[in-house]
């Protein structure tokens, strides 16, 4: 029952509602831990908000990651399904037999196809179910050209050598898009991250006179300046970053 309970809210963190109520969740918790650490609103809000932009990006690449495996793993399911198809197998029985081979992502989301087809036979439903479970382009792509080739018939064999090309070229692509950009996002962690760490390092070490400077006028200035200034120059780097 618990794990049933676990998958669905891990189901719910990936809608776009979810992953604003987990970012939302995330800055509260922050904000009333920084509060109680710092006992100032002002200094607590910017601070958090930097911390959960980093925690939300975090996230994000490791949901792009799991693209990656996944990218992968249907790269190798392709040419699962091509040796079947030449072995005389039909893309039915490929389907039902196939998800043991292959461990999560891949494997999670074609053992959710295969119990859809036990109690549904038709094939398009099952796939439908496949594309949006994955969330994947390149499922989606996969899941195309077998309706179609369903439908209008052909060579199921040469689509899905085309298919399998052209997700290696895709993957071969992100790759090299990846490499270009990490030294570029490592530099700008570490110099987006370095106004926040020296914040923390002279409230630690000269606490009293960091509140007493933005318990006045110019400091409270300053302290919200710096901080907008901030937040936004971790969010457009981000945003540059990912392109």
């Amino acid at each position: 029952m618990m794990l049933r309970i676990w998958k669905r809210m891990l189901v719910f963190f990936e809608t776009p509602a979810g992953k604003s109520f987990r970012n939302g969740s995330i800055f509260a918790l922050l904000f009333l831990i920084f509060f109680l650490w710092f006992r100032h609103i002002i200094l607590a809000f910017i601070i958090s908000a930097c911390v959960s932009i980093y925690i939300s990006d975090a996230f994000h690449n490791r949901r792009e990651a799991r693209k990656n495996i996944l990218h992968r793993q249907l790269i190798s399911f392709l040419e699962h399904m091509i040796i079947m198809l030449r072995s005389g197998k039909t893309i039915r029985h490929i389907l039902l037999e196939s998800w043991s081979r292959f461990p999560c992502p891949l494997g999670t989301y074609l053992r959710q196809m295969c119990q859809r087809l036990e109690i549904d036979p038709d094939l398009e439903n099952a796939l439908d179910l496949f594309e949006k479970k994955s969330g994947s382009m390149e499922v989606g792509l996969i899941t195309a050209g077998i309706k179609i080739n369903s439908r209008m018939g052909g060579d199921l064999i040469i689509l899905l050598e085309s298919l399998s090309t052209t997700l290696r070229e895709s993957l071969r692509a992100r790759s090299r898009k990846e490499n270009l950009t990490m030294q570029s996002r490592l530099s700008a962690n570490i110099i987006s991250f370095f106004p926040i760490a020296a914040l923390l390092f002279l409230y630690i070490f000269y606490s009293s006179s960091i509140l007493d400077f933005f318990s006045t006028v110019a400091g409270t200035v300053v302290l919200v300046v710096g901080g907008l200034l901030e937040i936004m120059g971790i969010l457009f780097m981000k945003r540059i970053i990912r392109g």
